[in-house]
C-alpha cells in the first residue's frame, strides 16, 4: 500500500494536494486536486474535520478526478502512486478510490512536504531537500 521515494521505479506519481501547493512543492509529475486552495484552507483551520471536507471534495471533483486517474494509469495498464501533504488523508481517500476503479496504487510513505524545508522561518517559500 505505502511505497518509499527511493523505491518509485516506473509508476506513475499523481499528487492530490491542490494547485497551489502542488506548484510551491513541485515533486511529483502530474497533479489531480482532490480539494481546491479554499477548501485547503478551511481544511487547515478546521483539522477536526478534515475527512468530510477531503470526502465532499472528491464527490464533488469525481467525474474529472475518475477521467484523470483512468488516464494517467493508461486505463488501469500503470501503477499509480499518489502523494499528499503527509500521506495520512487526501491520498489514501483518492488510493480507496482509485482501488475501486480497479487502478494498483501505492501511497507515498510520509507525504510529499518531508521532502522540503521552508527557505526561511515565516516565509512562505521552500526548497527541496
Amino acid at each position: 500500500m505505502y511505497i518509499k521515494l527511493e523505491d518509485i521505479k516506473d509508476e506513475v506519481t499523481i499528487d492530490v494536494r491542490s494547485k497551489e501547493e502542488f506548484e510551491k512543492m513541485p515533486l511529483f509529475k502530474y497533479n489531480v486536486p482532490v480539494i481546491d486552495e479554499k477548501d485547503h484552507k478551511l481544511l487547515k483551520k478546521y483539522i477536526m474535520i478534515a475527512f468530510p471536507i477531503i470526502l465532499i471534495g472528491l464527490i464533488k471533483n469525481r467525474k474529472n478526478i475518475k477521467r484523470d486517474l483512468l488516464r494517467l494509469s493508461n486505463n488501469k495498464e500503470k501503477t499509480i502512486v499518489l502523494g499528499c501533504s503527509q500521506g495520512r488523508l487526501r491520498s489514501p481517500i483518492v488510493a480507496f478510490y482509485s482501488r475501486c476503479l480497479g487502478i494498483d496504487t501505492k501511497i507515498l510513505e510520509g507525504g510529499i512536504k518531508q521532502y522540503f524545508k521552508p527557505v526561511k522561518k515565516g516565509i512562505k517559500k521552500w526548497f527541496s531537500i
